[in-house]
């Protein structure tokens, strides 16, 4: 738990807002210690960098790095399969007001597995998630939503101990290796997919990738490219997070 929660926090110095605030400490300390020059030239990297982060430019060309190595396919095109694994990070978590858990901008992924369950692409739903102590876990919740959207409750498995995505990979294999499955369809988003498809395949499963999330826009946005967005700074955090991600995994050896 301890490990995973240092995890979490450091993973926080490669997001463009954190990094952006840390290198505004460093310029005070600089300009505390009357070092001038060096205060100027972090204050300008610090707004440089959250400016560029803030881009659809530049959030563009990171999402695009990652996914166009995964088209999106028809899904009458998408061979079927023994079960769809339905990776999280779909859910903000159970709200204060709400009766259902609150949705983020990565609920395609739901959309996208019961798009392909109706379809007969997969008799089995695998929804995987684990979650804090007290709290009801990501898999739980996503099997309420997808019940609501029309999943019967026989077709839904839960693995709902992981914490990140090579637990995902681990425990879906355990589970899926006693139900005596192994050729599965990998719902996530299109620029998590690589680092995904990897660690499944290592596991040693046989894996269709099904992306969804696409976060390039195809219709021209009302605001200028080179004007900041909170959205474009979103979509730029997730694809750092995933390019580092990527390495991360590849240095502990689970790729």
């Amino acid at each position: 738990m301890m490990a995973f929660a240092l995890a979490k926090l450091l993973s926080l110095l490669i997001y463009p807002l954190s990094l952006s605030l840390l290198l505004g400490l460093v310029a005070l300390v600089f300009w505390r210690l009357q070092w001038s020059r060096g205060s100027f030239c972090t204050v300008l990297l610090a707004f440089g960098w959250l400016y560029l982060c803030s881009t659809s430019f530049f959030a563009n060309y990171l999402s695009g790095t990652l996914e166009r190595e995964f088209p999106p396919h028809d899904v009458a095109s998408i061979a079927p399969a023994d079960a769809i694994v339905l990776l999280g990070g779909a859910l903000r978590g159970d709200t204060q007001m709400g009766t259902l858990v609150d949705l983020n901008q990565r609920a395609d992924r739901l959309v996208h597995a019961v798009v392909l369950f109706k379809a007969g692409k997969a008799p089995l739903i695998v929804a995987t998630g684990g979650g804090v102590e007290g709290a009801r876990t990501e898999a739980e919740q996503m099997r309420e939503l997808l019940e609501v959207m029309g999943v019967p409750a026989e077709r839904i498995v839960l693995e709902s101990e992981s914490r990140n995505t090579h637990d995902n990979a681990v425990y879906s294999a355990q589970l899926l290796r006693e139900l005596g499955l192994e050729r599965i369809l990998l719902v996530t988003s299109a620029y998590h997919m690589r680092r995904s498809v990897a660690l499944f395949e290592a596991q040693g499963l046989e894996v269709i990738p099904a992306p969804t999330d696409y976060q390039r826009l195809v219709s021209a946005q009302v605001l200028p490219g080179w004007l900041p967005s909170v959205s474009n700074l979103y979509q730029s955090t997730d694809a750092l997070h995933e390019l580092v991600g990527y390495q991360v995994y590849r240095w502990q050896g689970w790729l």
